[in-house]
């Protein structure tokens, strides 16, 4: 891996950047309703893996420049294990009230997203792929060379992906957090991102016979 910074490695930090920007949001949330039951939670879940790396941090300055893929990978896993230990912690600690707290605060985050792509997608309509592209660009989604979502079908009426989770569940696994849960609040986030940066589409949950979800973002009934 070459020492130099291309557009690629500035992309994946800004998407680890975002997983340590909703854990500071979880903790926001669930400080409101569990008080310092939440800090302390935070705090052991930091004390395991590490503080959030600073937003205001510089990638150049940080970066292993001999190893940049496997610093990227690394901070990917510790980034997505620390937030996924902190859920774990809250649900079994703070009932209903965390629950409450996690969803809300992965809906706030997909809606700031989704607005943001809004503004760079402009005002004209979009295919659902190129929504589904364009939530690329925040959704953590592992390394580029781990694959992506498998695509089960495509047209200018709908995107079909597999709703597997392959590159966060080794994360969830080792955090020991319900993977069930856990695809919940990326649907939640999923469709409030769709819902911001595309309100003319929409996005839902297709189980198949099988119970296997897929994810799909489709034009809305009255379009």
């Amino acid at each position: 891996m070459s020492a130099f910074l291309g557009h690629i490695h500035f992309w994946l930090y800004k998407k680890i950047q975002l997983i340590n920007e909703r854990e500071q949001l979880i903790l926001k949330e669930a400080e409101k309703s569990l008080d310092d039951l939440a800090t302390e939670l935070h705090d052991t879940a930091v004390s395991m893996y590490g503080e959030p790396i600073p937003a205001d941090r510089n990638l150049q300055m940080i970066i292993d420049h001999s190893n940049i893929h496997g610093w990227l990978q690394n901070q990917i896993e510790v980034t997505s294990v620390r937030e996924a230990t902190f859920i774990k912690d809250l649900l079994d600690c703070g009932g209903d009230m965390a629950t409450d707290a996690i969803l809300t605060a992965f809906v706030t985050q997909g809606t700031a997203c989704g607005t943001l792509a809004k503004e760079k997608l402009g005002d004209v309509q979009h295919t659902p792929q190129e929504v589904y592209q364009a939530m690329q660009d925040y959704y953590l989604n592992g390394m580029p060379c781990d694959g992506g979502d498998t695509i089960i079908s495509e047209s200018d009426s709908e995107y079909i992906w597999a709703g597997t989770h392959q590159n966060q569940r080794e994360h969830w696994k080792k955090a020991g957090v319900s993977e069930v849960f856990m695809a919940a609040a990326y649907q939640a986030w999923f469709r409030a991102f769709v819902a911001a940066a595309a309100p003319y589409l929409q996005f839902d949950v297709i189980l198949e016979e099988n119970n296997a979800p897929l994810y799909r973002i489709s034009k809305t009934v009255a379009n």
